[in-house]
C-alpha cells in the first residue's frame, strides 16, 4: 500500500524554506543502535556435549579402597565437576559441581604422604581440597589476581606448589594456614608454568612457549635454568616425573637426566608424557607408553621391556592400586570420559572403567555452512566431535572423530575444515554418510609450525585450490596462508604474508584474495607490531601486492565481506565495522557496534555476510543488522548484558544461526520478505521561489509503513515523518530510499534541482 513516511528530516513548511532539522524530526546517526524483539530467535539446544578430564588420579582411602579422581570440564554456563569413584565397586562416592571455575588445565596434585587431593580451576581459578573419604570438597579460596592456574604439585613436606599463566609464576600453599606466597617468575619471558615436581628443597618447573626447564631453590629463592638436550624439540613442557635420582622431563619426547650429576641419560622417542611411580613390588622399575605400549622402564640400567598391554589412550595418571586383593595394579587415567585402565602385571588380567559423569556443554568456537546448507558446529578440545545440524532434521549430529575444529569452507560440493592443534586439513562429502578416516578420510597436515585454520577460500584463479588462513603455533609468530590441492593431496605454504602477523580472515574478488589480521600469533608470545592490517594477494604470483591499515590502533581486522559495489567491508577489534574502498585503498567510513566491547585475540568470530543486499553481522556480542545507507544498526539477539553471541552461518533457507551462550546453537528466523520497497518523489501543489517542493511516497506490498530516509547535498541522512514537503532549493540534490521492516531497501534515488 501507498503511504506518506514517518518521521525524519524536515527542511521546511509547504510555503517557506526551512534549512536543517525541523523540531519534529530525528536525523539517523551512524552507528545509532535500536533493538527489535528476540521472537525469531529458537534455541536449538548443545550440538556437543563431553566428559573432559584433563585432571585426574589414582589413589585410594585410608583403609585402601581404591578410588579414581577426575576434575571435568564444564562451560560458562555450567562449572567444573569434581568425581571420585570407587574402581571396586565402579560407584561414585562423591560427584558434585565446584562453586567457582568451569575448566581445569591439568592442575591436579596428590599428596605422597596422605593422599590428600589438591586442584584448581584455570579459567576463574579458585583452588580446593579433597581429603580422601570425605563427603565433600573444601573451597581454599581464589588463585592470584590477574593468574590462572596452569600446574598443581604436592611435595613430601605436604607444601602445595601451583604454576600459572600469563605470569609463568611458581607459588606454594601452606596446607595448615592457607597463605600463598609468590616465588616469582621462572624464567624471563616464559608465560606458562606447565609442569612443577617438588623434591625436598629443590622445585623442579617446566614452562611454555619456549620449553625451557629450571629448578628453584628454596633456601636462596633462585631459579636456575637447566639447559635441555640439543636434540631437544617441542614448546613446551608436559610434564615432569622424579623417580629416585631421574628426571623424566615429557615435552616431544621423553628425555631423562640424572639429577646427581646434571648429565642426560637417556631419550624415549614416540613416548607420551609422564611416568609411573615405582613399582612396589619391583624398586628398579617405572612405566610409561612408549609407541602404544605399556613398557616397563629400568631405573638401573635403562632397559625396556614391553607389556603387551596397549591400550587406547594417552596417559594422565599413573598410579598403583589394590582391585581385588590380589596385590598391586597398575592404572591409568585417561582425558576424555575418564576412561580408567588397570593391569595385574603378574596375572595379566585387566580393567577397563568408564566413571559416571556429569559431563557438560562443549563450548563452541567455530560455524560454518556447508554445501547442502547444513550447519557445523566446531567445539572446544572437542573429541567426541562436532556437530551438524540439518535444518530438515531432528536434532543434532554428532561427527565423531574430529576433535577440535578451527575453520569452514567448501570445495565444489564438499565440505572442507581445519582441525587444532595439528593443523590438519580435511575434505568431507556431505552426500554421503560421514565415515570417519573414510568420509572424511585422513586428513593432511599443514605443517610448518601452523596449527589453527582460521579461513577457507576456494580460488577462482587457481582452479582445484583452496586458499587457507592460518595461525602460527604456541610461541611464534608468522602466520599463513596455505594453498591447498585436495584433488591431489597437495599443498604449498607461504608464511609472513604479512610480517609477524597472522591471516584470521579471507575474501576474494576479481582474482585476488583480500585479508585481514590479528597483531597476535600463536599463544604465549607477545605481539611485535602495532595494528592490524588488510591485505591483497595474488594467488598466482602468491605476493602480497598491498597491506593497509584500515582502522588506526585496531589489533584485529576480520569478518571480511564483499558488497555488490565491490566495496570491502569488515570489523575491527570486534566492536567496529569498518568500509573500504579497495581501488582507493582507503577507509569510507566507521560504525561502531559497542565501542566498551572486548576485543577478542584473534577475531575470527565476529563475521559480516550480505543477503539480498542486506548486511548482516555478529560482533560486539550481539546479532545485528546494518544499515548500509544510514549507517543505523539494529540488534537483532544480544548486546549489553544479554547472553554471549558469536559467528554466524546461515543455512540452505537463509536463516541465520549463531553461538549463544557459549555452547548453544541458535537459529533467527529471518523474514520471507525479500523485496524492496517502491520510492517516489512527487511534486507539491505548492511553490517556493525556484526551489522544488517535494512529497516523499513509499509502496510496499508487505510492509504497510515502509520507512524513507533522505539527505541534501551529502548532509547527514534523515527519517521523512511524511507531515511536510521537503524542499530542494536551486543548485542541490536530494537522495531519498525506502526501506522496510525486513531491512529491504530500495536504491537510492536522486533530485536535482537546477533552476
Amino acid at each position: 500500500m501507498t503511504s506518506p513516511i514517518r518521521v525524519l528530516f524536515s527542511l521546511i513548511a509547504a510555503t517557506a524554506m526551512v534549512v536543517g532539522l525541523s523540531a519534529g524530526s530525528t536525523a539517523a546517526a551512524p552507528g545509532a543502535v535500536s533493538t527489535t524483539d528476540e521472537s525469531s530467535i529458537t534455541n536449538l539446544g548443545e550440538p556437543v556435549r563431553k566428559a573432559q578430564t584433563l585432571s585426574s588420579a589414582i589413589g585410594e582411602t585410608p583403609d585402601g579402597t581404591p578410588l579414581g579422581y577426575y576434575v571435568v570440564s564444564g562451560n560458562p554456563n555450567t562449572n567444573a565437576e569434581f568425581t571420585v569413584m570407587n574402581l571396586r565397586t565402579n560407584e561414585n562416592v562423591l560427584q558434585t559441581r565446584v562453586p567457582y571455575g568451569n575448566s581445569s588445565q591439568r592442575t591436579l596434585g596428590k599428596s605422597p604422604v596422605d593422599g590428600t587431593i589438591y586442584f584448581a580451576t584455570s579459567d576463574v581459578s579458585h583452588l580446593y581440597r579433597y581429603q580422601p573419604g570425605d563427603t565433600e570438597i573444601e573451597h581454599l579460596g581464589p588463585a592470584p589476581e590477574g593468574q590462572r592456574v596452569w600446574s598443581v604439585a604436592v611435595g613430601p613436606d605436604e607444601t602445595v606448589w601451583f604454576g600459572t599463566y600469563p605470569g609463568g609464576r611458581l607459588y606454594s600453599l601452606d596446607p595448615d594456614s592457607g597463605d600463598i606466597t609468590d616465588h616469582g617468575q621462572a624464567l624471563e619471558g616464559e608465560q606458562y608454568i606447565g609442569s612443577i615436581f617438588p623434591d625436598g628443597d629443590t622445585v623442579y618447573v617446566g614452562t611454555q612457549p619456549n620449553a625451557r626447564l629450571a629448578e628453584y631453590d628454596r633456601n636462596s629463592g633462585d631459579f636456575t635454568e637447566i639447559a635441555l638436550p640439543e636434540d631437544h624439540s617441542g614448546d613446551k613442557i608436559t610434564a615432569l616425573d622424579l623417580r629416585d635420582d631421574l628426571l623424566f622431563v615429557s615435552t616431544t619426547d621423553m628425555h631423562v637426566m640424572d639429577v646427581t650429576t646434571g648429565e642426560w641419560v637417556d631419550r624415549l622417542s614416540g613416548a607420551n608424557a609422564r611416568v609411573s611411580p615405582i613399582s612396589p613390588t619391583d624398586p628398579d622399575a617405572v612405566y610409561l607408553r612408549l609407541n602404544g605400549e605399556v613398557t616397563r622402564y629400568d631405573l638401573s640400567t635403562g632397559e625396556l621391556t614391553g607389556t603387551g598391554k596397549s591400550p587406547n589412550a594417552t596417559p594422565e595418571s599413573w598410579g598403583w592400586v589394590d582391585l581385588d586383593g590380589t596385590g598391586p595394579w597398575l592404572a591409568l587415567t585417561y582425558w576424555r570420559q575418564g576412561r580408567t585402565y588397570a593391569w595385574n602385571l603378574e596375572t595379566g588380567e585387566g580393567s577397563y572403567q568408564v566413571p559416571d559423569l556429569m559431563g557438560a556443554g562443549a563450548p563452541l568456537i567455530s560455524l560454518g555452512a556447508g554445501p547442502l546448507g547444513n550447519i557445523y558446529a566446531g567445539a572446544f578440545l572437542s573429541p567426541p566431535g562436532m556437530g551438524k545440524y540439518d535444518p530438515d532434521g531432528e536434532g543434532f549430529e554428532l561427527l565423531n572423530g574430529t576433535s577440535q575444529v578451527e575453520g569452514f569452507g567448501t570445495f565444489g560440493d564438499d565440505l572442507v575444515f581445519g582441525r587444532y592443534p595439528q593443523g590438519y586439513l580435511y575434505r568431507y562429502d556431505p552426500s554421503q554418510p560421514w565415515d570417519y578416516r573414510t568420509n572424511p578420510p585422513s586428513p593432511l597436515r599443514i605443517g610448518d609450525d601452523q596449527n589453527r585454520t582460521k579461513a577457507f577460500v576456494e580460488l577462482d584463479a587457481v582452479p582445484g585450490t583452496v586458499a587457507i588462513a592460518s595461525v602460527p603455533t604456541t610461541g611464534q609468530h608468522g602466520g599463513a596462508i596455505t594453498h591447498w590441492q585436495p584433488d591431489e593431496g597437495t599443498h604449498q605454504v607461504y608464511r609472513d604474508v604479512v610480517e609477524n602477523q597472522s591471516p584470521v580472515s579471507l575474501v576474494q574478488h576479481d582474482g585476488l584474495l583480500f585479508g585481514g589480521t590479528s597483531i597476535e600469533g600463536g599463544y604465549g608470545v607477545d605481539p611485535v607490531t602495532d595494528e592490524a592490517v588488510l591485505f591483497a594477494w595474488d594467488p598466482v604470483s602468491t605476493e602480497t601486492l598491498w597491506s593497509e591499515v584500515p582502522v588506526p590502533g585496531a589489533s584485529t581486522v576480520s569478518g571480511l565481506a564483499m558488497d555488490d559495489d565491490g566495496h570491502l567491508w569488515g570489523i575491527a577489534d570486534s566492536r567496529t565495522v569498518f568500509e573500504f574502498d579497495l581501488e582507493a585503498k582507503e577507509t569510507i567510513r566507521t560504525i561502531d557496534i559497542d565501542p566498551d566491547a572486548g576485543i577478542d585475540r584473534y577475531g575470527d568470530d565476529n563475521r559480516l555476510l550480505f543477503d539480498e543486499g542486506r548486511l548482516f553481522g555478529s560482533a560486539a556480542s550481539q546479532l545485528f543488522v546494518l544499515d548500509q545507507i544510514t549507517g543505523e544498526v539494529t540488534t537483532l539477539y544480544g548486546g549489553d548484558d544479554g547472553p554471549r553471541v558469536q559467528e554466524l552461518a546461515r543455512d540452505r533457507y537463509g536463516d541465520l544461526y549463531i553461538i549463544g551462550s557459549s555452547t548453544r546453537l541458535l537459529r533467527y528466523t529471518m523474514p520471507d520478505d525479500t523485496t524492496a520497497p517502491e520510492v517516489s518523489a512527487e511534486p507539491a501543489s505548492s511553490k517556493s521561489r525556484g526551489a522544488a517542493v517535494l512529497w516523499l511516497r513509499a509502496d510496499d506490498d508487505t510492509d504497510d509503513d515502509p520507512a524513507i530516509h533522505y539527505r541534501v547535498d551529502g548532509g547527514d541522512w534523515t527519517e521523512y515523518d511524511g507531515s511536510r514537503p521537503v524542499v530542494v532549493k536551486r543548485g542541490e540534490t536530494l537522495e531519498y530510499r525506502a526501506i522496510d521492516d525486513a531491512w529491504n531497501s530500495s536504491q537510492v534515488q536522486t533530485y536535482s534541482q537546477s533552476s
